[in-house]
């Protein structure tokens, strides 16, 4: 008689997590070479390393965390973590170009707006701004922190491998596909560096200061504290959100919701004169290639994964040479 060896969990490297970690590999050497380069910074740039050390800590921390903390929690932090990191990732972004200090890419990116829409786009959305309309597009814009949460929780709670270790497929590659995206658009704007019309002081016509309710105030109260100047192209809102609302229509997580929503945003982000037209335009590119993208590169990897146990099993079940298994009759 054959027998079968029963499925047994064991804790193994995802694809977002070897990304995550290549990512602050890639930041930490830039760090170090900074301090070569920029002597007078070196205070803070060794501040930056160790908090990209401390970051690539925590990831290894949460990939072992359930082997040894059997908990709920535990669980939620090992596959959550990379939306808690997300902001430390950004805000250190931020303070590697102001230490760089290049030269920002706003004008071009209006020439380009010219180019692409004939015009400029915050001028065009702007001239129609009411109270009222401004509310709703600040609504529109706060709506962008839930998306990954919603979408997310969506599908991590839908199906758990048979270990009630592992969130199913669906949410994995979900947070593959956010984190590709994030970490693409921190990497651009370090190549590409813009502040977007708001903190350009040329802007032909100028941004207007908007008014609507508490949402326009808290929104303008919180990027006025929270954004980095240097981090407009692409838009890492619109390609994220478009991200999070495709996976939303493919695996029908209230998308009914999410699309007006994402249309919402990516208007919202010209009108606030945060972006240009075509930093919305190139965040959806963006978006785009990695909804293509993430699916690939998880089942790939899923393969190269496949389970030692998996494949001992595969072999049991193979009769011998001049054998046949038999159907127990």
């Amino acid at each position: 008689m054959i027998m079968k060896t029963e499925a047994i969990y064991r804790p193994s490297w995802e694809l977002m997590d070897l990304l995550f970690l290549g990512y602050l590999g890639i930041i930490i050497v830039l760090l170090s070479r900074l301090e070569f380069t920029l002597p007078p910074h070196r205070v803070v740039l060794s501040q930056l390393i160790v908090l990209h050390l401390a970051l690539a800590a925590s990831v290894m921390g949460a990939r072992w965390l359930p082997v040894f903390w059997d908990h709920a929690l535990a669980r939620f932090l090992r596959w959550w973590y990379p939306a808690l990191l997300f902001t430390f990732c950004f805000e250190s972004v931020g303070k590697i170009i102001h230490l760089l200090n290049p030269p920002l890419l706003d004008p071009h990116l209006n020439n380009a707006d010219r180019l692409v829409f004939g015009l400029e786009t915050v001028t065009l959305l702007q001239q129609y701004a009411r109270p009222w309309l401004t509310e709703l597009m600040y609504f529109c814009y706060t709506s962008y922190y839930f998306f990954i949460p919603a979408v997310g929780l969506g599908l991590y709670l839908r199906r758990w491998d048979s270990s009630g270790h592992r969130p199913g497929p669906a949410f994995r590659e979900f947070m593959l596909a956010v984190s590709l995206t994030f970490l693409c658009c921190y990497l651009h704007f370090l190549v590409t560096p813009a502040g977007g019309p708001v903190f350009w002081p040329d802007y032909p016509g100028g941004v207007l200061k908007l008014h609507g309710g508490p949402i326009t105030a808290f929104e303008q109260w919180l990027f006025e504290h929270g954004t980095i100047i240097g981090g407009a192209f692409p838009s890492s809102h619109v390609a994220v959100a478009v991200v999070a609302t495709g996976y939303a229509i493919r695996f029908r997580v209230a998308p009914f919701v999410f699309v007006p929503l994402c249309i919402g945003l990516a208007i919202s982000t010209v009108y606030n004169g945060y972006h240009f037209g075509i930093d919305v335009l190139y965040g959806v590119v963006i978006a785009l290639v990695m909804i293509g993208v993430a699916p690939r590169l998880f089942g790939w990897y899923a393969e190269r994964l496949a389970s030692p146990i998996a494949v001992e099993q595969s072999h049991l079940e193979q009769p011998l040479p001049g054998e046949h298994l038999s159907s127990g009759r």
